[in-house]
């Protein structure tokens, strides 16, 4: 299965232009900290010019460390994503099914999500929507 969704994910990115592969990458290793709980991970893809919904990037570090240590491994899939670059800006839109644990009972979220993305010193970083 494993085999699978890695030829899947390959097959993915070969249309790709090579800024939306880098962005790929991101948003693979977003799915990666919350498959592992790794709020460090996590953080490190986080801009420190992130600002959501009156978030700054300090606050949105601390919530998903608390968030993750709460919830432990979450388990994340992505349904489906569109990436869209302008210049040093990304878009990324898509849909999501995650399971992750919650005072010991199992639960199920889905959902659409828009995370925006910025190129800073050639390192794409997440700047809102988490």
């Amino acid at each position: 299965m494993r085999t699978l969704l890695a030829a899947l994910f390959l097959l993915a990115l070969a249309g790709c232009t090579p800024e939306q592969r880098t962005v790929e990458e991101v948003m693979r290793q977003r799915e990666q900290a919350l498959s592992t709980a790794d709020a460090t991970l996590y953080a490190s893809l986080i801009s420190p010019a992130y600002r959501d919904k009156g978030v700054d990037s300090r606050a949105k570090r601390e919530e998903l460390s608390q968030t993750l240590a709460s919830f432990g491994p979450v388990a994340y899939r992505s349904l489906g994503r569109d990436i869209a670059v302008h210049g040093d800006s990304a878009t990324v839109t898509g849909r999501y099914a995650m399971k992750v644990t919650v005072a010991g009972k199992p639960l199920e979220l889905a959902g659409e999500e828009t995370i925006r993305l910025r190129r800073d010193a050639g390192d794409w970083k997440i700047v809102g929507g988490i």
